[in-house]
């Protein structure tokens, strides 16, 4: 496979993927201001021009929050716009077809999920992704693209615009502020580094390279160690050297998602290296070295606007 053409490839995900395409193909990088994936206008010239052999789609507005004060831009960018690159991938003869979702398709589940767990979402950012996915589907089973879903969980690394409970816990415990444990802090997630997603995607791209027959198929992506949230809080605590918790009211966010990762280790060899421990450390490292732990919360880009997500493809969302 010799082009690749990546959406929202400067975004918090695409910076790590991109480089790692990089060193064995060549790569189209494409961002908002390249290519507005809601007119078809557009992405069907960009297509077309380039002729990629693959396309990698990283772009979407992300946040659950956001997606419920705005639904209809959630759904023009993240469904419709995946069809607009489906649709131009048909007309200009692209077969293969690398999708990056989200884990929070499956809501909320107090068990392991797998890729045959139903969809239940939560918000309109999640179901945004679920309709995508089955356009994606429809197009690989009906339509001749060889396609690959990714379901990432929540993403944690150095530099991400969304600050999600891991960064929280470890800017407090720097701060020498009490951590709020809402509910019991029994509830438990699973995250991953931008790293392993990144490493994920570059074997589902030789994966597709191997595909004879129209193929379809999915795959959840995580580090593979699901912690509570009182768990999670212990850690940064004891990591950072100082800090506290405390329980808090249960909240909606008060909640358990995580996953199996068996078929992605089975299938495409995947083998994360960036465990919780090493996440909190590189966190703590980021953090002193940008001295985040001393701007107010509000000036974290917790609450950055939406429309700058296009770009991403990277969605923290509960």
């Amino acid at each position: 496979m010799n082009k690749i053409l990546v959406t929202g490839a400067s975004g918090f995900l695409g910076t790590y993927l991109v480089p790692l395409l990089r060193r064995s193909h060549e790569v189209v990088a494409t961002d908002r201001e390249d290519l507005d994936v809601t007119d078809i206008t557009a992405v069907h010239q960009v297509i077309k021009r380039h002729r990629p052999d693959l396309v990698c789609h990283l772009a979407a507005l992300c946040g659950a929050a956001p997606s419920r004060e705005n639904p209809p831009d959630y759904y023009a960018v993240n469904t419709l716009g995946t069809v607009h690159l489906l649709e131009a991938c048909r007309r200009v003869g692209v077969e293969r077809f690398l999708f990056s979702s989200s884990l929070t398709v499956h809501g909320a589940s107090s068990d392991p999920v797998d890729e045959s767990s139903a969809f239940s979402p939560r918000h309109p950012y999640a179901a945004s992704k679920v309709a995508a996915e089955f356009a994606v589907r429809d197009y690989s089973q009906h339509l001749g693209i060889h396609s690959i879903i990714l379901r990432p969980t929540l993403v944690v690394g150095e530099g991400s615009k969304e600050l999600h409970a891991l960064g929280d816990f470890v800017l407090k415990a720097l701060r020498g502020e009490e951590i709020v444990l809402f509910g019991a802090g029994d509830h438990r997630r699973d995250f991953v580094h931008p790293q392993d997603v990144a490493a994920a995607m570059l074997l589902a791209v030789k994966r597709l390279d191997r595909a004879l027959d129209t193929s379809y198929e999915v795959f959840n992506i995580s580090q593979g160690q699901a912690l509570s949230m009182r768990e999670l809080a212990d850690l940064a605590i004891r990591l950072v050297g100082s800090g506290r918790h405390r329980l808090g009211p249960r909240t909606n966010q008060s909640f358990s998602l995580y996953t199996l990762i068996d078929r992605a280790q089975q299938a495409l060899e995947f083998a994360p290296r960036v465990g919780a421990e090493d996440m909190i450390r590189r966190l703590i490292r980021h953090f002193k070295e940008t001295r985040a732990y001393d701007l107010p919360p509000h000036d974290l880009g917790h609450h950055h606007h939406q429309r700058a997500a296009i770009a991403g493809g990277l969605c923290q969302e509960p």
